[in-house]
């Protein structure tokens, strides 16, 4: 059986689970970022003492559960009311947390959601904000911001570009996150917003040190769109640094979207300033693999596909056997 781990934020992260799950003969460990401060997460951490990691780790968990009707109940978010912006998932694992421990907490979601040999964890138990610091000089502190960088009416992409991203204060990885790493037969990272859903967990110390000592192979899928505010104008081999600059080695599989996109579909996200994530310097680079990564909604939003997931890693696996 191979050991897979999973590197990322909520959505994208939990598309490539969708995908990764329906390959025979491996052991998937997610590891979620435990930074997040916007949303439900951001208000249960006001109100309710609770943890940077909720909504994206019950999203992760969500997605590698069976049970269609209870997926739908947990993700069940309430639209209005003192429930608004919350999800049931959100709120069952906040008071799994209250009544017991983060690690008896996620036994139990686990449980609950049917996972058997899979597993999803934050990377760090200990409480920390991203930070990022700005091309021009200036902080901004809280991941919800730096996610929302880009509404500020004075923001531009030529002046206030991310330079840095940092947590505040420094925390140490888990021991189990960094097990995972270590144990790994093959590393996924996935896509999402680089600097306030990927980067951060690669941040917590111990895990970068990992991923550069292992022999474990790394397997990059990148985006296929921009992110307004995080990585404007920004190529593959761009993206493709930072990762590497993050993990301190060279990743060995680049999943490279090669599908159409319709007019209209990329003319929408346009209108937010998101484009096609442009192309690589190098296009001869043996380790790029183009697929039909990219798939679109009902709601004409882009995703990458599961299916298409499913037999590329699911091909590289076979391969290397």
């Amino acid at each position: 059986m191979k050991r897979i781990v999973t590197i990322g934020g909520g959505t994208g992260h939990s598309q490539v689970l969708k995908g990764l799950k329906n390959i025979c003969d491996i052991q998937i460990t997610g590891i979620c970022p435990s930074s997040d401060s916007g949303g439900s997460t951001g208000v249960l951490q006001k109100e309710y003492d609770g943890n940077g990691y909720v909504g994206d780790l019950t999203k992760c968990i969500l997605a590698l559960c069976e049970d269609d009707i209870l997926r739908k109940a947990l993700s069940y978010r309430y639209e209005n009311g003192p429930l608004h912006t919350h999800s049931v998932k959100n709120l069952l694992f906040h008071a799994l947390e209250k009544v017991s421990n983060p690690e008896e907490a996620l036994r139990a979601m686990w449980k609950v959601c049917g996972l058997k040999e899979h597993r999803i964890i934050p990377v760090t138990n200990e409480k920390t904000q991203l930070c990022a610091s700005l091309s021009i000089g200036n902080i901004i502190l809280g991941e919800a911001n730096i996610d929302t960088i880009a509404k500020n009416p004075l923001w531009n992409p030529e002046v206030h570009s991310i330079s840095d991203i940092y947590l505040e204060p420094e925390v140490t990885a888990s021991e189990v996150a960094v097990d995972a790493i270590t144990q790994s037969d093959y590393i996924v990272v996935c896509p999402g917003d680089l600097y306030s859903s990927i980067i951060p967990v690669l941040l917590p110390g111990g895990i970068k040190e990992a991923i550069a000592k292992s022999s474990t192979k790394v397997i990059l899928i990148l985006n296929i769109m921009t992110k307004k505010g995080e990585t404007d104008n920004y190529t593959a081999t761009d993206f493709v640094e930072k990762i590497e600059y993050r993990t301190g080695r060279k990743v060995d599989y680049i999943l490279y979207n090669n599908a159409p996109i319709p007019e209209h579909v990329l003319l929408k996200y346009s209108l937010e300033q998101k484009v096609e994530l442009g192309s690589f310097k190098d296009t001869q680079d043996s380790r790029i693999i183009p697929v039909p990564l990219a798939t679109v909604s009902k709601s004409e939003h882009i995703y990458s596909d599961p299916k298409i997931i499913t037999e590329t890693i699911g091909g590289i696996l076979q391969n290397e056997k």
